[in-house]
């Protein structure tokens, strides 16, 4: 009995061994049945990125000013000058890198639930320059339907996403995130406010697009006085408005917004596909809010300081030329003039002009002109991937009283860009 106890034992443990490598072979069998068998309502979240990679060789010029003080961190102009300081570096740099979860998932009365939580990551040493792995780049959540959609959280302005829509993707910025490059160096407008609330149309006539964003101020507590009686505690304290129409060979789109990073700027762009040569076009007024209760700060230039050597690092483009700290402008018009070239199988030519005249705030200062070039080679690996090398430079002037020296920024890159 004894014997056979014990052989029924071993029989048993062998046959428990069995099953349990056999439950180990059918577990991904299983958890991609549940995936599928699973309710619609789950809402299962889709992970996506960007990883986008320059090396860079700069040469950057700046007014050669005096320092105001031994540890002096800001500048006053004493005068004219006619040299640059030259603040020349490498750099590895990951300006447009990014990860991030999405998805969707049914509700009642055949409504769309949608949401998306979006972070800035930076490839090339972990953190940015606050120290921190991760920045807040789209993060919302929204309803949509036949009607259209709306959404809720932080988001870019329809001003700044003119240039794209559901029908046609396409971007108008060839040099999008690269460093200097990018069309946000000398103009104002690119935007990312918090507390949006948008209203995006289902595409209309094959083609259009209607978006608007309401953006409030969430100014609590404020005592208000004769001297600064408050506007924006009503709904839409910033406005951002645009329309768009897209087709497979071209493209236009008008937006205006109003008290939006204490900017009131109007934008409008278009795009044409002749065989295998792309040209596109942006036009731009903008303005300082003068209401009262403007909404956040200044909107920036981007300005590329790679360097902590010399004394003006970290001056913008702006801030050089009219003796203010920041980026205070009263009046900004300029345009971005572009195009690519499909030369063959997996190359693509691209130039890109642009150019803006600044009114500074300082009365005493004439404008500020800067004029940009970038000329760039892309080669193809795959839908999501993509070599590239480009050459940009910035030229900026100011008013002669102070500097007679024009100063220009001008970078060397090659690139990795890819999506996952």
């Amino acid at each position: 009995m004894h014997t056979l106890e014990t052989s029924m034992s071993f029989q048993d443990k062998g046959s428990v061994k069995r099953s349990a490598k056999f439950a180990l072979k059918l577990l991904p069998l299983a958890l991609t049945a549940a995936f599928i068998s699973a309710p619609a309502s789950a809402g299962f979240p889709t992970l996506y990125g960007k990883v986008y990679l320059t090396a860079n060789q700069y040469d950057l010029e700046k007014n050669n000013f005096a320092l105001t003080a031994p540890t002096a961190t800001t500048y006053k102009h004493i005068g004219a000058t006619g040299t640059t300081a030259e603040l020349d570096t490498s750099a590895v740099e990951s300006t447009g890198s990014r990860i991030g979860i999405q998805g969707d998932f049914g509700a009642a009365n055949d409504l769309t639930i949608f949401y998306r939580v979006e972070y800035g990551i930076d490839v090339d040493n972990g953190t940015n320059a606050n120290g921190r792995e991760l920045t807040q780049r789209n993060i919302f959540g929204g309803v949509r339907g036949a009607w259209g959609q709306v959404l809720v959280g932080k988001n870019d302005t329809p001003l700044k996403t003119v240039q794209t829509n559901s029908v046609l993707r396409t971007d108008l910025d060839q040099f999008n995130d690269a460093p200097l490059a990018d069309l946000g160096t000398y103009l104002v407008g690119e935007n990312r406010p918090d507390n949006v609330i948008q209203y995006t149309s289902p595409i209309l006539l094959g083609g259009l697009e209607i978006n608007l964003a309401a953006i409030q101020a969430e100014e609590t507590g404020v005592y208000e006085t004769a001297a600064k009686p408050q506007n924006d505690s009503n709904f839409a304290s910033g406005k951002s408005l645009s329309v768009v129409y897209g087709k497979a060979k071209w493209y236009v789109g008008a937006a205006y917004e109003t008290n939006v990073a204490t900017t009131d700027a109007f934008r409008a762009v278009g795009e044409v596909t002749l065989g295998t040569v792309k040209l596109g076009a942006i036009y731009q007024t903008a303005e300082r809010h003068e209401a009262i209760d403007s909404l956040g700060g200044f909107s920036t230039f981007i300005g590329t300081t790679p360097t902590t050597l010399g004394a003006q690092n970290g001056l913008t483009l702006l801030s050089e030329w009219d003796g203010a700290s920041g980026n205070a402008f009263k009046e900004q018009d300029g345009y971005v003039l572009n195009a690519s070239w499909k030369v063959a199988g997996p190359w693509t030519l691209k130039a890109q002009v642009g150019s803006s005249s600044t009114t500074p705030t300082n009365a005493a200062y004439d404008d500020v002109k800067a004029d940009a070039l970038a000329l760039g080679v892309d080669y193809k690996l795959s839908d999501a991937a993509r070599l590239f090398t480009y050459y940009a430079s910035v030229k900026a002037e100011g008013d002669a009283k102070i500097s007679t020296e024009a100063t220009t920024d001008k970078t060397f890159a090659v690139g990795l860009d890819f999506k996952f």
